[in-house]
């Protein structure tokens, strides 16, 4: 497997930074809530013990609390705990890693993570650790990233970073985009003993008042993203940043604002 550790460190160092934090909030969280309520409407009920994941700002959290489930949250980030806190105050909330989860085997229904697997530098061992604490015949159920083939943001914004940018100039990282892929991430659930029983897609989009905003987006609110970014030269960076901005003018201009589908994969999975 490949060395994701400088990635790992960076992460974490990212999101303790009160900036990212919230500009993650302002700009990703009506997407990821929208996916949020989703699982949540789908697959959280009551009485389920069930673990929000990567758990960040807690939204999620509250949601499936008020499904009327008993929650923990996890995550590494103290800014998002301290948020996930108050967002849902009868929930456990824990600071830890999700690839060593300071839980017992087998005491949970339900293990939801919302976006959270792509900043995890061994999602091979978190997938184990998931399964060591599922319940038998529990269920695993994440949200990630779709793809530029499907997704126009992502198409918008790796299009360019592909044309432009030196990917050697930033630490590794795990593809952002694996699970969005049914094959991969069927065989890599097979191998923690899951088995995968739904990959769904889920579209959102970001309604923007600039062409400009998309760029800002993946700048300021991203770790993963906007390491890859700010470690390019300034000639480069305002060459990305011309590419994307011209990508939405062009494309997704309705009406005096800028609309930009964004796909999500919604997967789910049986312990076995």
């Amino acid at each position: 497997m490949p060395d994701f550790a400088e990635f790992g460190s960076r992460e974490k160092e990212g999101w303790a930074n009160g900036g990212i934090v919230d500009a993650y909030i302002r700009h990703f969280v009506p997407i990821t809530d929208h996916v949020g309520n989703y699982i949540a409407g789908n697959h959280i009920f009551a009485q389920d013990k069930a673990l929000d994941l990567c758990c960040g700002q807690g939204t999620l959290t509250a949601s499936m609390l008020d499904k009327g489930a008993n929650v923990s949250g996890l995550d590494f980030s103290p800014e998002m705990l301290e948020k996930a806190r108050r967002a849902a105050p009868d929930a456990e909330i824990v600071e830890g890693d999700a690839m060593a989860m300071p839980f017992d085997d087998a005491v949970f229904d339900k293990v939801v993570c919302n976006f959270g697997m792509m900043h995890i530098p061994d999602q091979p061992k978190t997938l184990s650790e998931i399964r060591r604490v599922l319940k038998p015949s529990g269920e695993f159920i994440m949200a990630t990233w779709g793809g530029p083939a499907t997704s126009p943001a992502f198409a918008a914004v790796f299009g360019a970073l592909k044309a432009h940018a030196d990917f050697s100039a930033a630490p590794s990282q795990p593809d952002l985009f694996a699970f969005a892929g049914r094959e991969y991430a069927e065989a890599t659930m097979a191998a923690a003993n899951l088995d995968l029983a739904k990959h769904e897609t889920v579209t959102s989009e970001w309604v923007l008042e600039k062409p400009t905003e998309l760029f800002d987006i993946f700048l300021t609110a991203t770790v993963g993203a906007g390491m890859l970014i700010r470690s390019q030269t300034d000639e480069v960076i305002v060459k990305i940043a011309a590419s994307i901005a011209e990508t939405v003018s062009t494309k997704f201009r309705n009406g005096p604002k800028f609309h930009v589908p964004v796909t999500v994969a919604v997967i789910s999975a049986k312990a076995c």
